[in-house]
């Protein structure tokens, strides 16, 4: 009876050492400079779990929201591209400074809904595909903001309304415009605008009526225009070296992830603004959806010179980019819009 006690704990302990060792997952730092609460956010999370279910849990994304690690979105593209992070959600119109493509998406007046927004960066997925690939990095997807209006402390439907107005922009594009306007205009980060709201350093936000309420905007002021000056993206990319690391399949993982994200962000977008729309009222906020066409006229008179000067700067790249973008708008899905 000892001696087959004794074999049978052998043969026990045999098939334990026999069994395959399920490695530990790898898990990727994730930095958004956006709240926990926001569109962005809640994208991020989605992607962690379409990634964590492709790659049979081989591969985890812990998030870090409201930049927690530190870092801004003009941070993130040396991060992902020197490996200090595997992979980020950035906003991209701050990196306006080292490439005129990343502020394409917020070139004013050129798109105002989610439908011209995918247009537009599908037409430059190429192109933003090319920079990132000298920045060691690749782009898994797109994922975009409601289109931006001013939250103030009176409704801006008016010049005068916006004249000399203390107001935060979020790249060289809204600052321009807005100085055209004879506004007071100064570019800063998502992290440094409610010390400045708080404190009357400005008076005026442009950004939109989702984002603006993930940071509770409407405990400082009191409306919110939709002027559909844009529709910016943020840009979810990864760090090629760690990229090239990957199994097959698991790179295959990472596309199927990406694809699936990218549908349910685009196909949410519309649902977000008019749920965000009723919570700002819920919370006293005065919303003017339209504003005069006179003021709209007005805004695009002043962005002009923007427009013409990016091109200016993305030289042939810049007209064929617009040129194929004014074709998909051409389309009668769009046309009929």
């Amino acid at each position: 009876m000892m001696m087959f006690k004794k074999v049978t704990t052998l043969l026990s302990l045999s098939a334990v050492l026999s069994m395959p060792v399920q490695a530990a997952p790898m898990v990727w730092d994730m930095p958004n400079e956006y709240p926990a609460t926001s569109v962005q956010a809640e994208g991020d999370r989605y992607f962690g779990e379409q990634l964590k279910r492709e790659s049979g849990g081989q591969i985890e994304i812990m998030h870090h929201f409201g930049g927690a690690l530190g870092l801004k979105s003009k941070d993130q593209l040396d991060a992902v591209g020197d490996g200090a992070v595997v992979i980020a959600n950035t906003f991209i119109p701050p990196l306006g400074g080292i490439d005129p493509i990343f502020l394409l998406s917020s070139l004013p007046f050129l798109s105002s809904s989610s439908e011209e927004a995918r247009l537009l960066f599908e037409a430059a997925r190429p192109e933003y595909e090319r920079v990132l690939e000298k920045h060691n990095q690749r782009l898994l997807y797109a994922s975009p903001w409601p289109s931006s209006g001013l939250w103030g402390k009176q409704e801006a439907s008016t010049m005068s309304a916006v004249n000399g107005l203390k107001m935060r922009t979020y790249d060289a594009n809204g600052t321009k415009v807005f100085r055209n306007t004879n506004s007071a205009p100064i570019q800063l980060s998502w992290a440094d605008i409610i010390p400045q709201l708080s404190t009357g350093g400005i008076e005026g936000v442009l950004t939109s009526i989702e984002a603006g309420l993930s940071a509770s905007f409407n405990d400082y002021v009191s409306h919110f225009t939709a002027l559909n000056y844009d529709s910016t993206i943020n840009l979810i990319t990864m760090n090629q070296d760690a990229w090239d690391e990957l199994s097959p399949e698991q790179q295959q993982a990472v596309v199927r992830a990406a694809e699936q994200t990218e549908t349910y962000v685009w196909s949410h977008i519309d649902q977000v603004v008019n749920e965000s729309y009723a919570d700002a009222r819920s919370r006293g906020v005065t919303v003017v959806e339209t504003v005069p066409a006179e003021f709209r006229d007005q805004l695009k008179q002043a962005a002009q010179p923007v427009l013409e000067e990016w091109v200016s700067k993305m030289g042939p790249k810049g007209e064929q980019l617009l040129s194929e973008y004014r074709k998909a708008l051409q389309q009668p899905a769009l046309a009929a819009n």
